[in-house]
């Protein structure tokens, strides 16, 4: 008789566990889908310029770094615009 006690115990502490871990999974997944849409809201917001401003987070080192001077890759042909 105490045997089938223990048996009943240890299998509705088991089935309990089990249920408990499947609800404390589906509440993580759901607060953790939460977690990653306000993430991206955010960073939509973020990176959305303002009022149609442009921001340039990177600047190339090997570009030019805005003088016309140096010229290369050719010669340098002056032009001069004629108005018809």
């Amino acid at each position: 008789m105490i045997f089938k006690i223990i048996i009943f115990f240890i299998a509705l502490g088991w089935v309990f566990s089990s249920l408990f871990k499947f609800f404390l999974n589906s509440k993580l997944k759901k607060f953790a889908d939460q977690v990653k849409e306000a993430q991206r809201e955010e960073t939509k917001k973020r990176n959305k310029p303002k009022d149609g401003n442009v921001n340039v987070d990177f600047i190339p080192k090997n570009g030019k770094n805005g003088s016309s001077s140096t010229i290369s890759g050719g010669d340098y042909i002056d032009y001069e615009e004629v108005k018809d």
